[in-house]
């Protein structure tokens, strides 16, 4: 996993197929190992197809708000460069919802843990 900043983050997203960026904070020590865990079992799966990064959202603030990011830890699904869904929560089965965004299907909370999706970031 790839720790990204606002001045690599769009062509990190562009340059595969498809990718997944988690955005946390370094404060968040009890969903943050959690979630990275995830991360990297997708990554070792998914890797030739996939980018994963993460994002610490105190360092790259601006990054942050660009996407926008309502709670940490969330996980950002890229499917050619494009946002698909922001989703909010550290149970994510992460690995599932990538080969879903792959497959070109939608994704969202429905098909995994977490929390009600706040609709500014439904697509």
């Amino acid at each position: 996993m790839r720790l990204l900043t606002s001045t690599d983050f769009q062509s990190f997203v562009e340059a595969k197929q498809a990718a997944a960026v988690h955005f946390d904070a370094e404060w968040d020590f009890a969903y943050r190992p959690v979630l990275r865990r995830r991360m990297r079992e997708a990554e070792e799966v998914l890797a030739d197809r996939v980018n994963f990064g993460e994002v610490d959202c105190d360092r790259s603030l601006d990054l942050a708000k660009s996407i926008p990011i309502p709670n940490v830890p969330l996980v950002a699904y890229y499917r050619n460069g494009e946002l698909v869904a922001a989703l909010i929560g550290a149970e994510q089965d992460v690995r599932a919802r990538m080969e879903r965004v792959l497959r070109g299907e939608s994704i969202g909370y429905e098909d995994g843990f977490g929390p009600m999706q706040p609709p500014a970031l439904m697509r």
